[in-house]
């Protein structure tokens, strides 16, 4: 078995060791080009949102912790233990739409020390394969701490659910020079965030 790096809890460490069996056992799912993982280095993994499932099914190939950006009222209005669930897997709140500088900050702080934050640039769950039209908000943290984006689709005919076959397929990597080739204004910023929907989009596409 991989050594595991990066700073995970013991609860997350864990659930690395575990997943994967577990997740073909009951989830069905088949990963597809892992080998675009980059192996080290701070990068964002952007992916479709189609389930509560994702954050755990997406987790699985990868041998660091992922540190995802979740909404809010995830930690506030589920209870102590959901919250408690929630930061032992290294999750972190973001308030959506007010421009939360905290989680900004953090994020990039994650990223400019090596490791990897989890962004679902939809902003909510999409219960289809319908293409993804993101939120600007991945590319702004990719921007701000000058690192590359693992494009991910989740594919699923339905809805995603145990025992149901699905697949998570990764593309290669964005690096910074391919998603903001003219600077990181805002307009270059929106359309590094139209980049990486469309690659996003490629691989929901593509023949299994």
């Amino acid at each position: 078995m991989q050594k595991f790096s990066g700073n995970c809890g013991w609860l997350y460490l864990i659930l690395l060791r575990l997943s994967e069996p577990l997740a073909r056992l009951v989830f069905w799912v088949r990963y597809r080009d892992v080998g675009n993982i980059p192996k080290k280095g701070g990068f964002v993994v952007c992916c479709n949102h189609r389930s509560l499932f994702d954050p755990y099914l997406l987790t699985v190939p990868f041998r660091r912790q992922i540190r995802y950006m979740a909404k809010s009222e995830l930690f506030t209005d589920h209870g102590f233990a959901a919250r408690w669930f929630l930061r032992a897997l290294g999750a972190f709140p973001v308030h959506r739409d007010t421009g939360d500088r905290k989680s900004l900050h953090a994020a990039v702080e994650i990223l400019r020390r090596g490791g990897i934050v989890g962004i679902f640039p939809q902003g909510r769950i999409v219960w289809d394969d319908s293409p993804v039209r993101p939120k600007p908000g991945a590319a702004l943290v990719a921007a701000l701490a000058g690192v590359p984006v693992l494009p991910a689709a989740i594919r699923c005919r339905g809805p995603v659910v145990p025992f149901h076959p699905m697949e998570i397929r990764f593309g290669a990597p964005l690096t910074r020079r391919a998603l903001f080739p003219r600077g990181t204004s805002s307009a270059c910023i929106r359309r590094a965030s139209e980049v990486i929907a469309d690659h996003i989009n490629r691989l929901l596409e593509a023949k299994p």
